[in-house]
């Protein structure tokens, strides 16, 4: 989903320049690493937020990645709640702990109503991750958008 698309239908989350610095950081998280990370945000979340986490990292085809390295990094912006959900060429990613700086960064950001500056500090995390656990270049090339979705 382009950012346009998201921007009006909710322009209260994010403007413009917003998901452009968002957008941005999605890529240097990417850099250095056979990583592939994707953003969705969506208003709420009725469960778990690691089980939609999960689902929404099915629905936009995060499984294909070749090396099993794509991380989604999810967010219910009106319920507050962020989970991140990785594939299994991630080592460390069974372990509860291994994203918990990443999700506590995106929890400030929603707690002090800024969306954007906890996504980036979160992705900021996330490619810190990525760095050291899928050190390299992709071999594959940037397989998924660079990109905020929505539901």
């Amino acid at each position: 989903m382009a950012w346009w698309s998201l921007r009006k239908k909710s322009p209260m989350w994010l403007d413009e320049a917003a998901v452009a610095r968002v957008v941005a950081q999605v890529g240097a998280a990417e850099g250095g690493n056979r990583g592939q990370v994707r953003v969705h945000l969506e208003a709420r979340c009725r469960f778990d937020p690691s089980e939609r986490a999960e689902e929404v990292f099915g629905d936009l085809g995060m499984f294909a990645t070749a090396d099993g390295t794509a991380v989604l990094l999810y967010a219910a912006v009106l319920d507050r709640k962020v989970a991140v959900y990785a594939g299994p060429g991630i080592p460390g990613v069974a372990d509860p702990a291994f994203w918990e700086p990443a999700l506590e960064a995106a929890r400030r950001g929603l707690a002090g109503d800024d969306l954007a500056g906890g996504l980036i500090a979160a992705l900021a995390v996330i490619g810190e991750h990525l760095r050291t656990a899928v050190p390299g270049e992709s071999a594959h090339g940037n397989e998924l958008p660079d990109s905020i979705s929505m539901a």
